[in-house]
């Protein structure tokens, strides 16, 4: 049985959602539906009606936020492992960001990794905005199993119509009523996000000026504008510069001059009200960018009526693709486990699928228990056989072997205590095993720890290496000065190597009795 999943994109304009089926790696997109209201003062109850009335499914529902107050930040940490990073990341970011630490949720893209060290694309967003959403769906019944933000949500739908590629650099700009998000994607990664200020309000506001027709009218008019007045509307706004270039061209400048990025070859334009069809040949001309506004319906199976503009359908249609598991950013807030227990009761097919399975698994698990007891069996008499040679040839003396382990055991103890009799009256020095056995037992097992180069000689030695932080260094030192049979330990040469990622070190130990 196929799982349906809701995108819900609610905005200044109204409210959008797109409904998509996902069996197995096939998606389908079953209805996009909209509702013109004031989605900034959106209850309860109004969201709770929306649902009913298109009887949109609640099994697994998505929802956005605007973009505005989105962070992004790249950085890079010492360390491969996801569970340390989870630990790090906040320590990380808090001095990159202009708000309390505490004040902030982050998800992270994993970059790239390499030996030693990960680097991530970490986003940020203010806890509030999504407490305001979470509580929103909560107090109308309706579960959330993740919050995405808008602009990237439109952008993965943009990477899952094979638009956006990691091939080349490409502009994508999405035009909200007062402001647009700019985001410069390079290799597939959001090198540079930025808010303007112009939004499609100000394109109303020309051509209401130009027109003379009031603003309400003229969103309907927009919906269903013929080629011919859409000409005559590019005319009358090609009259004057569009601000939204100059914004985006002055931010496309500046963020190039201070980068190695390059230059957008393509741009996509994507929004949730009519007339944003209107800015690509406007944008183009000025930007000298192709720019266009995609149809996933070209890319995608679907069950749609065939229109002209399918406004505000790449949000709810990105962020539904992102929780059927075709997300390209991978940038989720909240996000729920989803259960597998519930995705295999789903259909009695699946379950006999997965029953015959586990009962393959199991029957394995049994054979490899039984074999294993075998081979432990016939590896235990060998061991014990070779423990008994090497006891009869360590210790001649030994006549009746009845346990060989703890007959070596205490054949050894009374060895070390004639050795140690031995020490006590004749002075002797520690030997090189026992100061390096030492300095392994005392330096702490948890630390991330490499030796470069060694030098022993009988009264000191001498090794340098590097770890993780000037702390790991301070505690190796701590606990070598705790040692009865080294007398001094001294640090030396500890600083960052260049690439920010280790601290190197050397340290001098001088032997007791010497």
């Amino acid at each position: 049985m196929a799982r349906i999943i809701t995108g819900i994109e609610i905005n200044a304009y109204g409210i959008q959602a797109v409904e998509i089926s996902v069996q197995r790696k096939l998606v389908r997109i079953l209805r996009f539906m909209e509702e013109v209201i004031d989605g900034d003062s959106l209850t309860p109850d109004a969201l709770s009606l929306f649902f009913s009335e298109h009887q949109i499914q609640r099994e697994s529902v998505v929802a956005s936020v605007p973009g505005d107050m989105l962070i992004t930040r790249q950085i890079t940490v010492p360390f491969r492992e996801r569970s340390k990073i989870d630990k790090v990341i906040l320590y990380e970011l808090e001095p990159l960001v202009p708000f309390p630490i505490q004040d902030l949720e982050t998800c992270y893209r994993m970059i790239r990794q390499e030996k030693g060290k990960s680097d991530l694309l970490v986003y940020a967003l203010p806890r509030s905005i999504l407490d305001q959403r979470s509580a929103l769906f909560e107090e109308a019944g309706i579960p959330l199993n993740m919050i995405v933000v808008s602009s990237l949500a439109a952008a993965n739908a943009l990477f899952q119509t094979q638009r956006i590629r990691k091939d080349r650099s490409c502009l994508h700009l999405h035009v909200s009523s007062n402001y647009t998000l700019l985001s410069l994607y390079e290799g597939g990664i959001p090198g540079h996000i930025q808010r303007l200020s112009w939004g499609l309000e100000a394109l109303f506001g020309r051509l209401q000026e130009k027109t003379g027709t009031d603003p309400q009218t003229l969103s309907e008019r927009l919906r269903d504008v013929n080629p011919l007045e859409t000409t005559e509307l590019l005319n009358i706004l090609g009259q004057e510069p569009l601000a939204l270039a100059s914004q985006a061209g002055k931010s496309i400048r500046t963020y190039l001059l201070r980068s190695s990025a390059k230059a957008p070859s393509e741009a996509y334009v994507t929004g949730d009200r009519p007339g944003i069809h209107l800015l690509p040949p406007l944008l183009e001309k000025e930007l000298s960018i192709q720019t266009e506004i995609t149809d996933p319906l070209t890319a995608l199976p679907h069950d749609l009526v065939r229109k002209d503009h399918l406004t505000g359908i790449h949000s709810p249609l990105g962020m539904a693709l992102m929780e059927g598991g075709k997300d390209a950013l991978k940038c989720a807030f909240r996000k729920k486990k989803f259960s597998m227990i519930s995705r295999i009761m789903e259909s009695k097919k699946e379950i006999r699928h997965a029953a015959a399975i586990l009962g393959f698994f199991i029957l394995l698990s049994f054979v490899d228990y039984f074999i294993g007891i075998q081979a432990k069996g016939h590896y235990y008499n060998q061991l014990k056989k070779e423990t008994r040679h090497i006891l009869q040839e360590t210790f001649p003396d030994v006549k009746n072997v009845v346990n060989e382990l703890e007959q070596m055991k205490l054949h050894i103890k009374e060895v070390e205590k004639q050795n140690e009799i031995f020490r006590n009256v004749f002075g002797a020095k520690p030997s090189a095993l026992d100061i390096l056995n030492e300095i392994s037992v005392r330096i702490p097992a948890d630390l991330e720890l490499a030796v470069t180069d060694l030098t022993l000689d009988d009264k000191s030695l001498r090794f340098v290496g590097w770890t993780d932080s000037f702390n790991s260094v301070n505690r190796i030192e701590q606990e070598l000065k705790k040692s009865e049979i080294l007398d001094q330990v001294n640090v030396s040469n500890a600083k960052v190597d260049n690439d920010k990622s280790h601290v190197n070190f050397q340290i001098k130990i001088v032997f007791k009795g010497t």
